[in-house]
Parts: C-alpha cells; structure tokens; sequence
C-alpha cells in the first residue's frame, strides 16, 4: 500500500492564503475609504513538489503488475517482495545480482555446469528459468544490469498458471523505466575501489500533449578484489510513449546491454583428512586469500543482448482494459575460461603453497532468440451480487536456441601453485580458438492460454480461482563433433496449471490468506540432456499461508508466510554432469518468511526480511546415490536474512547500512553408490554503510562494501568443486545530478 502523498501545492497555497488573507481583509475594510474596492496586499506562496518518473524516496511497493493485473501487493494472496529504484540507489546495487541480496530466502550459484551468468536459487529451488523483463520470459544466460529498471518484484512460490513452466521457488520479474509526462534528467558517476568507474544518465523529455520520450545508458568498467577478474558493460535503453493516459497507449522500446568480462570460478573445495563411511561434511573452500584469482587474464566471458518491446494498452473503460506486448529477443554469449582444480588425494593436511593446480577449460557459446506475443484482459464488474476481477490470457511464445561447447587440440592453460596464482601468465598462441564442439539445438513452440478471477464472495473475503494450459511442441538436434554421429528428437506437453487463494481482509490494513499453486517444467526446454527419452515432466506444488498488514497509517508494510513446495521428478541441468538425467523423485522445502518495508518516521526507512528453511530431499531415482535420501538440498541454507535501513538526521544528510546473512551452504554429486562427501560455504554476515548529502540539484553519496572486510562465499558450484569469494571491503563514491 503506498503512503499518503504529501499535500499538493494548490492545496498549500489555498489554506496558506486563506489564513493569512482572514487578517488582511479585516485590516483592509479598515483603512480602505468607503465606496471603493479593497485591495490586498501581496502575499508569495512557494513549494516544492515531488518528481514524478523519479525514485519513490521509500523502500515500499506500490501498484505491481508482477501477477499479470495492476493490484496492491496485499490484495495478491502470495508473498511477493519489490526490490525499489531508491533501494538499489542506496545500496549502490548495480546488477540484478547485488539488488537480489536484499531478497532473503535466495541463494546464489556459480556458473560451472552449463551455466554463464545469473543462477539464482529461491526458497531452495532452481530460478534461472524464471528470470523475466516486464512479464516476458528473459531466461537467456547473461549478467543482468538495473541502469534500465524501475523496481524488481519477486513473486514466491509456483507460478505457472501466470507465466507457463516454471520451478517452485517463484518468478523475478524486472521493471522497465517507462517514459512520464514530466521532463528530468539525471546524470551519475561514481568512482571507487579496485579502479571501479560507472557513468549512468537517464533522461525522460515530453513531447507532446501525451507523448513523452526516455533514454537511459549505462558505461561501467570495474576490476575487483580478486586480483584479475574485471568487467566491462555498457548499454542503451531508449523507449517512445504515446497516447498517455488515453483510451489508446502505446510504446515502443529497445535494450542494448553488451558485458565483456574476465570470469571468476573462485576457489577448489579441498577435503579433510580421512575415509568417509555415511554421508558427511568433508570439505571445505580452500583456505587463502580472497584476492586470489586462479584463472588467466586471458579469460573472457562475452555476452550481447538485443531486446525489442512493443505494448498497445486499450482501454475500454476505467475497469476494462486489453494489454498486449510483442517482443523479439536476440542473445549472444561466448565463454572461454579455467575452473581451478586440486590434485586427487589433497587434504588440507598435505596442501601448502607449492600444491599444483590445474585449470579445467571451461568454453562454450550459444545463440538465442524468442518471439513473444502476450495478450490480457483485466476487467471489474459484479455478478450475481458480487465482485469479480477477472484476467484472461493468451501467450504465444516462439524459440531457438544453439549451443555448443569449444574445443582446441592440446591447448590448455598453464597450471599454477596455491601459493602463486600468477593470473597473467603466458598461454599458448591458440589458446582461446573457438572452434565449435559437439553441438546442440532446440527449437520450439509454446502456447498458453489462462483465466482467473477474484470474487469478493461476501464483505472482506476474496476467492481467488484460476487456470492455464500450455502446449509446447519442440525439436532437439545434436551432433557428436568426434563421432558424426547425430540425433533429432521431437517432443510435446500439454500441461494445465492452476492457482487459487482465499483472502480476508478485515479492514484496509490487514490481509490474511492462504493459497495453494503449482507449476511444471517439461524435459530439456533449457537444456539438451534426454536424448530424446521423454520423462515426465516436473511438477511443483506451493501451499502457503500468510497475513499482510499496513501499518503506521500505510507508511510500513509488514508480511508473513508459512509454506510448503515441494517438487517432483526433479531435472538435471548441469552440462558437466551430462550422463545424469535426474537428480530426485520427491524434495521439498518448509519455510517460514517476514518482511517488511516501509517508514517508521519520517526520517527513518527501513526494508528487511528473515527466511527460515527446513528442507529435505524425500525420495530418490534408481539412477541417483541412494545417500543423498534425506540430505538438505544443495545451496539452501537454514537461514538467511537482510536488512537495509537509512536515516535523514537533517534536511541534507541521510546515513544507513545494511547486513546480509546467510547459513551454510551444502553443496555434492549426486550419482554414484559411495557415501556422499558434502562441501560446505560457511555461513556469513556482510555489513555496508552509507552516507548521502542530498541537495534539490544533485547528491552526493558514499557506500562501504563489506565493512569489516568479512571472508566469505557469494556463490558455489552446486557439485561441489568450487566457490566464489565475495568483495573484500571496497568505497564507492557517487556523484548525482538533477535537472
């Protein structure tokens, strides 16, 4: 629910003139002369306005479109959480990466198995293939930035009866800047440590009665606390609007968004000493400095994204409207790199800094392409003396996708030592060759068809009903580069899904629901592992209950949810561990989450969560270890938690910080028959500050990363061979202006 806005100027002026006229006309009918019209003295009102298209100056949601329909968060009957613009201002986020860490119950992966760029877990479940850019599935392999995004909405639990397949931890869906009937500009540079530099502008011009143009840009170039690993990323976003506020609104708009980076596989796990006999915690990240980076400079991760909207919104009346979105979608990456791995047999009581280390090629490309055109409905009327909100949908959904791996006889990167990474060191002449490797191709159709309606049955209680199928029709192609031998494979879904709700919302300040949703993912529509065995697809069920409240006059909005998802016929999805094709029969999670986000006074705001976890993988395939029945799934931790909060001590400076927590994290194999030897992230906490002089023509604002330069793991691989340290302690300087 938004906060009450603050009183409009003309209504300042009004009252303003009103007392201060009640004294001057008295004094003027006294010393005016009879007969003749009194005149007033001169009284000057001024004010400052907000600025509209701008960040909301607060950390809470307002109107979100994240479940297809324009609603309050509190009248969606699911947990939802909205990562705001002033958020990831604050906070310095400057990917989707570092926004998501204020997102508790979410985890992050390394890219090893198959995967380059955002791997994401939520509530303990795969979310990479539920990545989306304003509604529209986005789920190609590349780093996402934020330079071009309002909010990001983090819709929980299984969600397929709105957005098609998908997994059972939820959907992240991005908000695109959209142009506004306000002229602003907005220019920003911010320099730091480890040679950070970035350079944003966003710029939104009127051009008309209701058209307005907005462009925003991003240039950054960073190296890192890890000593070698650097990115470079730059991008365009330029969007056309018309017919604002008009029976007929449309728009039109392009994002370019290159990144160039030396990629980082992090650190080996390495084991303990001793002969595991059950299923056990042996190892554990190896222990050196964070800054050390065991790649080459060589290295290089290349990903270009070219992405097309078009939206027509007609409106037929203030309750009924039709929306619909064409978009095209090219991407393309291409990774060249090292995993670094210790000798079979090290343990921590044999290493030291002359251990070798290898360097495993990690090389592969792809290239992708979607067409999407979604179409809803959205309307209100009453029936047979009640309410109904009611959405229906139709998405059709095109794809292509080629990927293969590169290959380059006997070229490999040189080894190095523990104790001398040595990142520039000369690689052979070929290497980085691409030459293109075993070969794979996936083309396929989809469509979805949906309805749903929220009935208010009776005062204060909503029945939320809804329904979607999917077809999908698909081809598989693939060619072993050293046999010839190849494969083409054709397979069909036809998939319902559904979700219902129940809400009682007492007053305008409380909501309490419970809900129950599922989802499905067909075989291989992100990855060529079945060889043209159609399995069944996985399915995913959520139950939650929850409560919602608006608090402090709807200034702080407070949330809770108590769920269980569980997913069945779990996928493979890792490249590396092609000859598995399923991972487990039965797992689920039990969670319970609160959150809130808000203002606690007026000078004082405040976005934070906690998500307890308890989950356990329940039944295992024939084909998977039979040790791993019972174990707590890979990358979920027991806990995690976040908290952002800032304070204005004056009309000009605001201070704040934050902490981000997680526990350990598990991470193994799941084949063979052997007792499992489980790696292990330790938990952590971060803390950032920040400091913030703020003017009406520009702010300036210093951030400190990882204050008490805390070691720890952003990420690992989920097969345990390697994590990813996070930033050691880094400033960040901005500089922004306004006009």
């Amino acid at each position: 629910m938004t906060r009450t806005p603050p009183q409009q100027p003309l209504s300042l002026a009004a009252a303003m003139l009103m007392a201060l006229s009640t004294g001057n006309v008295a004094q003027a009918q006294q010393t005016t002369p009879a007969g003749t019209t009194p005149v007033l003295p001169e009284v000057q009102v001024s004010d400052t306005r907000e600025r509209p298209n701008s960040p909301n100056n607060g950390y809470q949601s307002g109107i979100v479109r994240s479940a297809r329909t324009n609603q309050l968060s509190k009248d969606i009957p699911q947990a939802i959480t909205t990562v705001t613009e002033q958020l990831m201002l604050d906070s310095n986020s400057d990917t989707m990466k570092n926004a998501l860490r204020h997102v508790a119950g979410l985890t992050f992966n390394s890219g090893e198995g198959g995967r380059i760029g955002d791997n994401i877990m939520l509530r303990g479940f795969y979310s990479f293939g539920d990545l989306y850019l304003d509604g529209i599935r986005d789920v190609a392999q590349y780093n996402r930035e934020v330079f071009h995004v309002e909010q990001i909405d983090v819709l929980r639990g299984s969600a397929a009866m709105l957005f098609g397949r998908g997994q059972a931890g939820g959907v992240i869906n991005r908000v695109s800047k959209q142009p506004g009937l306000v002229d602003r500009t907005e220019v920003s540079a911010t320099v730091g440590s480890y040679e950070y530099g970035r350079v944003t502008a966003d710029v939104n011009k009127v051009l008309g009665e209701n058209m307005a143009f907005r462009i925003s840009a991003m240039k950054t170039d960073a190296e890192s606390s890890r000593d070698g690993v650097e990115s470079d990323r730059e991008g365009i976003a330029p969007t056309l609007r018309w017919g604002i506020g008009t029976a007929d609104e449309f728009s039109i708009g392009h994002l370019y968004y290159t990144t160039k980076n030396v990629p980082d596989y992090g650190v080996p796990f390495i084991a303990r000493p001793g002969t595991i006999t059950r299923s056990q915690v042996t190892r554990s990240p190896l222990d050196v400095s964070a800054s050390r980076f065991y790649g080459t400079s060589s290295d290089y991760e290349q990903n270009d994204t070219n992405i097309t909207t078009g939206i027509w919104t007609h409106r037929f009346s203030s309750d009924t409207e039709l929306r619909t979105v064409a978009r095209y979608a090219d991407y393309k990456r291409d990774l060249w790199a090292v995993a670094p791995r210790l000798p079979g047999g090290t343990t921590t009581a044999t290493v030291n800094d002359a251990t070798v280390i290898t360097r495993g090629r990690q090389a592969r490309g792809g290239e992708e392409s979607t067409y999407t055109v979604q179409s809803d409905l959205t309307t209100k009327f009453a029936l047979a003396g009640m309410k109904h909100e009611a959405l229906f949908g139709l998405e059709l959904l095109r794809e292509k996708a080629d990927r293969w791996s590169y290959t380059s006889v006997n070229v490999t990167a040189p080894t190095t030592t523990v104790g001398n990474p040595d990142p520039d060191v000369a690689v052979p002449a070929a290497y980085g060759n691409r030459v293109r490797f075993n070969p794979a191709g996936y083309e396929g159709d989809s469509i979805g068809v949906y309805a749903q309606d929220q009935i208010e049955f009776m005062p204060n209680w909503k029945l939320l009903l809804g329904l979607r199928h999917d077809h999908m029709d698909a081809d598989y192609h693939t060619l072993n580069s050293t046999t010839l031998a190849s494969t083409a494979f054709n397979l069909k879904y036809s998939e319902w899904s559904y979700r219902s709700g129940l809400l009682f919302q007492p007053s305008d300040v409380e909501t309490y629901y419970f809900a129950w949703s599922d989802s499905f993912n067909p075989t291989a529509d992100l990855y060529q592992l079945n060889n043209g065995i159609r399995y069944d697809a996985e399915r995913s069920r959520t139950v939650e209950l929850g409560t919602k409240w608006e608090l402090l006059d709807g200034a702080l909005s407070l949330r809770t949810a108590l769920y269980r998802a569980t997913k069945f016929n779990e996928r493979n999805t890792d490249l590396e561990q092609a000859n598995t094709a399923v991972l487990s029969k039965e797992r689920h999670t039990d969670g319970f989450e609160i959150e809130a986000a808000g203002r606690i006074t007026p000078q004082w705001d405040v976005f934070g969560g906690i998500a307890l976890m308890r989950a356990e993988i329940d039944e295992v395939f024939a084909a998977n270890n039979p040790n791993i029945l019972g174990l707590r799934p890979r990358n979920t931790p027991r806990y995690t938690g976040n908290l952002w909060t800032t304070y204005r001590i004056t009309p000009a400076w605001r201070v704040g910080g934050g902490i981000e927590a997680k526990g350990n994290r598990l991470a193994y194999g799941t084949g063979g028959t052997a007792p499992v030897a489980i790696a292990q992230a330790p938990s952590f906490v971060r803390a950032d500050l920040m400091l913030a002089y703020e003017q009406r023509r520009y702010d300036v604002r210093l951030n400190v990363l990882n204050v008490f330069n805390k070691r720890y793991y952003e990420a690992l691989y989920e097969n345990g061979g390697f994590a990813v340290p996070g930033t050691e302690r880094a400033f960040q300087l901005t500089m922004t202006l306004k006009y």
